[in-house]
């Protein structure tokens, strides 16, 4: 696995989860924005293992 190397990893998640644009998080997105999109990211990603982690039981 290659890390980000020229962006802060909290808005490579956004972006690459797809919560946000990169233009987004400079105009129209705040901190606070950033970070509730990350927890979204995050919560979701966990229901969806603990989901399939229950499918292959």
């Amino acid at each position: 696995m290659v890390d980000y190397l020229n962006m802060p990893r909290t808005v490579a998640t956004c972006v690459s989860s797809r919560l946000a644009t990169l233009h987004e998080l400079d105009t129209v997105y705040g901190l606070e924005d950033m970070w509730g999109l990350l927890e979204v990211n995050t919560v979701d990603t966990h229901n969806a293992n603990v989901a399939k982690k229950a499918e292959e039981a």
